[in-house]
């Protein structure tokens, strides 16, 4: 957790520092964390929904174009109790709780932005839909409780815990949001985004479960940002 905390206080260092004729935002973000795997319903399960939050900096580069640096940690949980009763896998007594902890650098695209200021100086307020996609890694720290049942079930499974088994792992973020310019110094926003991983153990389950491809999983929520600098000297 130590070595995440600075990898973080670095990016918002070298993000500021980078070009002193740029807007900096720094804030945080809350919201709601969910995952699509073997111990879920097709694509989630809503009722399994948890909280999440995290803290953000974002680098204006233009008008259009900005890239954000964010530590994300939220909970999901994942229960076979939550199946169809005709799905076969009802009744196998299996429920997982992971706590997951992404850090991720995103471009995002706001295709309809406009300078923050107008040509004398003045502060115009904004509403922006926006794209982004990132890259990042997520650390992760699951129990996985199987009742009664312990797998292996049949010839076809393998004892738990998988060889393949895996904490950390690549995360592809991808998804969309709204921002409201405010006022000078503050920004709202809404974002959800699915996150596409390169592991199907989220859940710490694969061979024992669907074994059809690497498990998702999504933050939705809010942000709240403040600016730093003397905004009018920025030219943006």
């Amino acid at each position: 957790m130590k070595k995440i905390a600075l990898l973080f206080a670095l990016l918002c260092l070298t993000t500021i520092s980078l070009d002193a004729q740029r807007y900096v935002e720094v804030g945080g973000f809350a919201g709601i964390a969910n995952y699509q795997g073997d111990l879920s319903q097709d694509p989630i399960e809503f009722g399994a929904t948890k909280l999440s939050v995290g803290g953000l900096v974002r680098y204006h580069y233009s008008n259009k174009l900005y890239f954000k640096g964010n530590v994300y940690a939220g909970q999901i949980n994942g229960d076979d109790l939550n199946a169809d009763p005709g799905s076969g896998v009802f009744n196998r007594g299996w429920n997982m709780t992971a706590n997951l902890l992404e850090v991720s650098i995103n471009a995002e695209w706001l295709p309809l932005a406009k300078s923050r200021f107008n040509d004398v100086g003045i502060f115009r307020p904004q509403i922006n839909p926006y794209l982004f996609v990132g890259i990042g890694s997520n650390f992760l720290d699951k129990e996985v409780d199987f009742g009664d049942n312990p797998p292996p079930l049949n010839l076809n499974q393998v004892p738990y815990p998988e060889p393949d088994d895996t904490n950390n792992f690549l995360v592809v973020p991808i998804g969309g949001g709204l921002r409201f310019d405010f006022t000078q110094w503050s920004t709202l926003g809404f974002e959800w985004g699915w996150r596409y991983t390169n592991t199907d153990y989220i859940d710490g389950i694969s061979i024992n479960g669907k074994a059809a491809g690497p498990d998702w999983y999504f933050f939705w929520g809010a942000t709240l940002s403040t600016y730093f600098g003397e905004q009018e000297d920025y030219g943006l």
